[in-house]
C-alpha cells in the first residue's frame, strides 16, 4: 500500500520594521520616526541615509501608528465649498488647488479635498463630521459665501485653518478684489467707453464678487459715471451665462460699447456670442474679464483681465498653514494686490451704430 505525505508549507511574509530601516542607516529608531515626520534640525547627510534606507528595504511608514505616536495625519483638508458649480469645473480654483498641493507635498503632507454644498445658510453635515474626526492637522478653506463659513466648525474642534477670503479669521490669504474691479472700470473708462454694460453673479452671494463691483462703482463714480445706469444681467460664472447675459444685452442695449464680466469665463461666453452674431471684439465691443486663468491668453481675441496669480495664491495659503502649524510667531494676514493685464479684446469704443 502506497502512502502520500502531503507537505503543507507557510511562507509568513513581514514587512520591514522601522529598526531595520535605522540599522540599515546607522541611526537610532528615533532618528528614522523624526525624519519620516518632516522633523526639522537633522542634517541632510542623515536625512539621504535614512531615506535611502526606506527605499533600499521597502518600508512603508503606518500612517495610523504614526498619527497615534506624534499626534499627527500628515494630512491636510483643503476645503472648496460648492456654490454654482463644481471645483473641477472651475479651471482658477484648480489653479489654486495645485498651489496648495506643491506646498503640501514639500512639506511631506497629502491633500484630502473637501467639497461641501452650502444649503440655507448651513454647511453640509459630511463636512462637519470630517472636522469632528481628528483626521486632520489642519485646512485651508477657500471661504467667500457670506451666508455660511466652514471656518467656525474648524475653530469648534481645534484644527487649525486657513482662510482664502473674506469669511473673517485670524490667518487669511486675499487678493485685493476692490482693487482689481476698480482698475478693470479704470481701463474701460480711459479707453473713453461710457455705454458699459455688466454680467456678474448676485451680489450677495459671493465676497469677491461684492469687493470687485464696489470697485467697479467707485472708478466709475471717480469719472463721473452713474453705475447704477448701468445695464446689469446676472451669471453663474459659466461660459454659457456669460454667452447668455452678453445676448440679452446687447439685444436689450445696443448701444453698449463694452462688456465687464467679473470672471474670465463669462467673458469667454459672451465673445464667443459677440463672435457667432457677426459682431467683432474690440472693434465693435470691447469685452474684460477677471481672473487671468489659462484659457484667456489663449482664445481669440486674448481677453484683457485681472491676473489672481491663483497658483501663487494657494502657495501663500499652504505656507501660512504650515507656518501656524510648526509655531512660527508672529503670522499675519495677506492681502496681495491684483494684476491689470490688457490684451487684444479690449479697445477705444466704436463711432457708429452696431452693425453685423
Amino acid at each position: 500500500m502506497l502512502t502520500v505525505v502531503k507537505r503543507l508549507t507557510i511562507v509568513i511574509l513581514t514587512m520591514p520594521t522601522l529598526m531595520e530601516v535605522a540599522k540599515r542607516a546607522g541611526v537610532s529608531t528615533a532618528t528614522v520616526s523624526k525624519v519620516l515626520s518632516n522633523t526639522p534640525y537633522f542634517t541632510e547627510e542623515t536625512r539621504q541615509k535614512v531615506m535611502q534606507a526606506v527605499e533600499e528595504i521597502g518600508y512603508i511608514p503606518n500612517l495610523a501608528a504614526r498619527a497615534l505616536s506624534t499626534g499627527k495625519t500628515h494630512i491636510i483638508g483643503v476645503v472648496f465649498p460648492y456654490v454654482f458649480d463644481t471645483v473641477f469645473t472651475d479651471p482658477l480654483v484648480m489653479e489654486i488647488l495645485q498651489g496648495i498641493e506643491t506646498v503640501c507635498r514639500e512639506q511631506g503632507c497629502s491633500v484630502l479635498l473637501s467639497t461641501p454644498r452650502i444649503d440655507d445658510g448651513e454647511v453640509e453635515n459630511s463636512y462637519v463630521q470630517l472636522i469632528r474626526s481628528g483626521y486632520l492637522d489642519g485646512i485651508i478653506a477657500l471661504d467667500n459665501v457670506p451666508v455660511a463659513s466652514v471656518i467656525p466648525h474648524a475653530n469648534a474642534h481645534d484644527v487649525t485653518a486657513v482662510c482664502i477670503g473674506y469669511n473673517t479669521h485670524t490667518y487669511y490669504v486675499r487678493r485685493d478684489d476692490y482693487d482689481g474691479g476698480y482698475r478693470l472700470m479704470q481701463h474701460v473708462l480711459e479707453l473713453e467707453h461710457r455705454h458699459i454694460g455688466i454680467i456678474c453673479p448676485p451680489q450677495n452671494l459671493n465676497s469677491p464678487v461684492s469687493e470687485r463691483l464696489d470697485g467697479l462703482r467707485d472708478a466709475a463714480q471717480a469719472h463721473s459715471v452713474d453705475f447704477a445706469a448701468l445695464p446689469t444681467v446676472s451669471g453663474n460664472y459659466s461660459v454659457d451665462s456669460g454667452a447668455t447675459g452678453a445676448q440679452h444685452l446687447l439685444e436689450q442695449h445696443p448701444e453698449i460699447t463694452a462688456l465687464i464680466c467679473v470672471n474670465d469665463r463669462m467673458a469667454i461666453g459672451a465673445i464667443q456670442y459677440l463672435q457667432s452674431a457677426g459682431y467683432t471684439v474690440p472693434d465693435d465691443v470691447t469685452v474684460v474679464g477677471y481672473d487671468n486663468i489659462a484659457m484667456s491668453q489663449f482664445i481669440s481675441p486674448t481677453i484683457t483681465t485681472i491676473n489672481q496669480h491663483a497658483a501663487d495664491l494657494g502657495q501663500r495659503a499652504a505656507h501660512m498653514l504650515f507656518d501656524v502649524l510648526n509655531g512660527k510667531p508672529d503670522v499675519q494676514p495677506i492681502t496681495l494686490p491684483p494684476e491689470l493685464i490688457v490684451r487684444q479684446s479690449s479697445g477705444k469704443p466704436r463711432t457708429g451704430p452696431l452693425e453685423r
